[in-house]
């Protein structure tokens, strides 16, 4: 179920999961605790603080539940994917990563 709401941002319902849908120059997240709010901070300074990234690197979704991270979006090639990857995995307090990033040429 789509909720209509002003301007570019929608609030996607499915079950019992919600997701926040931002606009594609800025990354959206999912947050569960004021710990996982400081762990996606943390990882979003990683990825935002490696100059080697594209725009769409730097851009890649990010959503933390209970230290393990899921990232989404797309990415120039596998190299890009890959750093992503390394970097968050380097990030005190992340537990997992579940990469979900797509390779688009």
């Amino acid at each position: 179920m789509k909720l209509a709401m002003p301007g570019w941002l929608g609030l996607f319902v499915v079950g019992q999961v919600m997701a926040l849908q931002a606009p594609p120059h800025q990354a959206a997240s999912q947050i569960h605790s004021s710990e996982d709010a400081q762990l996606q901070a943390s990882v979003r300074q990683a990825i935002a603080n490696d100059a080697s990234l594209s725009d769409a690197g730097h851009h890649v979704m990010v959503i933390v539940s209970d230290g393990a991270v899921v990232l989404r979006g797309p990415v120039r090639n596998d190299a890009e994917k890959s750093r992503i990857d390394a970097l968050v995995r380097k990030v005190t307090g992340v537990k997992e990563v579940t990469n979900e990033i797509d390779v688009r040429q």
